[in-house]
């Protein structure tokens, strides 16, 4: 899955090649935007739809965050 997850993060922003230990909100890695084409990104690639109030800068700060969050989903 992490893997999977790289590649959207890369098809988005290319600077993520260098940088998957960081905050990338804080790091200024993403924006609000960003945020919007991963989420269309994620849903297309893992067949997942998410919900709206999960849409919160704590479950896409990082790859973890990204990971844990789309491993919530698809578990259900």
């Amino acid at each position: 899955m992490r893997e999977r997850i790289m590649r959207v993060l890369q098809s988005v922003n290319p600077k993520f090649d260098k940088h998957w230990d960081v905050d990338f909100l804080e790091e200024g890695l993403i924006d609000s935007f960003e945020i919007m084409n991963i989420i269309m990104e994620l849903e297309q690639e893992f067949a997942v739809e998410i919900d709206p109030e999960l849409i919160l800068p704590e479950n896409f700060c990082s790859l973890e965050a990204m990971e844990t969050l789309i491993g919530q989903i698809a578990g259900k």
